[in-house]
């Protein structure tokens, strides 16, 4: 139970990342989640969340250096919703 809200919380820090990023925040925080989610998505391979959680995390390193502000919306409400959804169950 620990482990989903673990998971459930750095989705959420991870979302509100990707909708805060053209304030320019640390990039070592970034990164961080960036790692996070790539390392999420190949752990939990087979499911299609992770599937794209791991493109969430490859978009979130293509986004250090040109962020799209469309992509960064989808990305970060997906993963504010996602992580909001494992809270609630």
């Amino acid at each position: 139970m620990f482990l989903i809200y673990f998971l459930a919380f750095f989705d959420l820090v991870a979302g509100v990342l990707l909708l805060a990023r053209p304030i320019y925040l640390p990039l070592r925080l970034f990164l961080g989640h960036a790692l996070y989610l790539m390392l999420k998505g190949r752990i939990f391979k087979g499911d299609l969340f992770s599937f794209i959680d791991f493109l969430i995390g490859i978009y979130c390193l293509i986004a250090l250096f040109m962020p799209i502000t469309l992509f960064n919306i989808l990305a970060g409400a997906y993963l504010f919703i996602k992580g909001t959804i494992s809270f609630i169950a």
